[in-house]
């Protein structure tokens, strides 16, 4: 039981998808679980009504999970970024 819980402890795979500093035009983002991905994902960013304007696939397997996507087109505002089953509030500017 006890070696479970450490297990568990360890799995990067359990920290959330975060929002990291990025510059104008661009999100960058960090999906831990994608590190360990072999396939490609698809990344959905709905607008405040939760419409979808962007899909955009990600291959697994990249450094740290760290993807950085070209929302240029995008107006500023808040957005909902869906990755798989996670989802992640994120604001543009």
């Amino acid at each position: 039981m006890y070696i479970w819980s450490f297990i568990l402890f360890l799995n990067p795979v359990t920290v959330a998808m975060q929002q990291l500093p990025s510059q104008e035009g661009e999100v960058c983002i960090r999906i831990p679980a994608m590190e360990q991905e072999k396939s490609v994902v698809q990344c959905t960013i709905y607008n405040s009504g939760f419409e979808p304007v962007r899909m955009i696939p990600l291959q697994g397997g990249h450094s740290k999970g760290i993807y950085t996507l070209q929302v240029r087109t995008l107006p500023p505002g808040a957005y909902v970024l869906q990755v798989g089953a996670r989802r992640l509030d994120i604001h543009l500017e």
